[in-house]
């Protein structure tokens, strides 16, 4: 079977990227087209399939990697005239705007698996102020509303479309009118014995520093507390974050998978307090360690943590309310056997099983 695996883009190693390594360990052979790629995405991608990894002519344009959202609306040029004729099987991974407009020929199969709808163009939350102004909101009105209808036919290009939770799915139904089955994204589970001679002595925070995840929220509240907190990972906050923080934080910056297990070895708890989380892998991730999880109680985190087993979810999105919910946890003692167990519902063997059985029955 010839299979193209289509992505939005790999600029950073994300959930969503995640999805793209665990698909060509299912399918080794498959060529990889991307709007917008690194020099170590590509690295990390060339390791993993024997197929082509192709990006798009925009993404050698000014600025494309640093900025890819202003090369959106010209990238569905791209994807909409790209030729993949030769394939069997299309494997659309989106989050964004473009690469599941793809439109493959008769008789080849297009599954789409969907992170979330574009979350700027459908009223869901928006981290950037700017785009609040009334001059850039009359210039974005009538684009936004263009990007909505070709993201909307796009939609039903699929013969089946994939959410990574139900809190995607129900977006899938609300903004395309489309059903769709939900599949969690693959989230490596670590050897058992790991579970043994954990030493938990601090907070963690694992998360792009945006602020959608709310780290300012885990900063300000363990700060109060005075608490021990290490936060891992990159973004634009990182600066602001640094400034509130005390002492007792400490910020390790980008930390690879196989050095990740050390970190969650010590880790007293996770600290989730991302607003309508789409999925949410840190948490998992977490559970799979025996680290109970602390989260805020919307979007997929309500899925994936079991209220008063694997952890605690607050609904107070407040400094006090975080803070009830910390000494809620400390009260309790928690089972790192039950809490892998939720994890593995998530696993990548699970993933891979489920994308089989979908891609199979497109095909009877």
């Amino acid at each position: 079977m010839r299979v193209a695996i289509v992505h939005d883009h790999l600029l950073y190693l994300g959930g969503a990227e995640r999805v793209i390594l665990a698909l060509l360990d299912l399918f080794p052979y498959a060529d990889v087209y991307l709007g917008f790629l690194s020099d170590e995405g590509r690295t990390l991608l060339r390791r993993k399939t024997k197929g082509i990894v192709v990006s798009s002519l925009f993404n050698r344009f000014p600025f494309a990697q640093q900025m890819p959202d202003w090369y959106k609306p010209a990238l569905l040029w791209y994807w909409e005239r790209l030729n993949v004729s030769r394939y069997d099987l299309v494997i659309s991974s989106s989050h964004s705007f473009s690469s599941k407009s793809i439109i493959v020929p008769a008789g080849t199969v297009h599954v789409s698996y969907i992170h979330t709808p574009p979350r700027y163009l459908y009223d869901e939350y928006n981290e950037t102020r700017w785009t609040r102004h009334p001059a850039v909101q009359a210039f974005l009105r009538p684009v936004f509303s263009w990007m909505r209808r070709k993201d909307h036919a796009a939609a039903q290009r699929p013969n089946v479309l994939i959410a990574n939770s139900k809190t995607v799915q129900q977006r899938i139904t609300r903004y395309y009118g489309r059903d769709s089955v939900v599949i969690y994204p693959p989230i490596h589970t670590p050897p058992k014995v790991i579970l043994r001679g954990r030493k938990p002595t601090y907070f963690l925070c694992v998360s792009r520093l945006v602020k959608q995840k709310g780290i300012d929220l885990a900063i300000r509240a363990c700060g109060e507390l005075k608490l021990p907190v290490v936060i891992v990972g990159t973004g634009p906050q990182e600066a602001y974050l640094r400034s509130i923080a005390g002492p007792t934080v400490i910020f390790l910056g980008f930390v690879s998978d196989d050095k990740m297990a050390e970190v969650y070895r010590k880790a007293r708890v996770l600290l989730y307090c991302s607003r309508d989380e789409d999925f949410g892998m840190a948490p998992v991730e977490a559970m799979a360690h025996g680290v109970p999880v602390i989260g805020y109680s919307s979007g997929g985190v309500q899925e994936t943590v079991v209220d008063g087993k694997t952890g605690i979810l607050f609904s107070d999105y407040s400094i006090t309310g975080l803070e009830g919910a910390i000494h809620k946890l400390l009260r309790h003692s928690w089972s790192p056997r039950l809490l892998r167990s939720q994890a593995e519902k998530s696993s990548e063997k699970e993933f891979m099983k489920q994308m089989k059985t979908i891609i199979k029955n497109q095909y009877e």
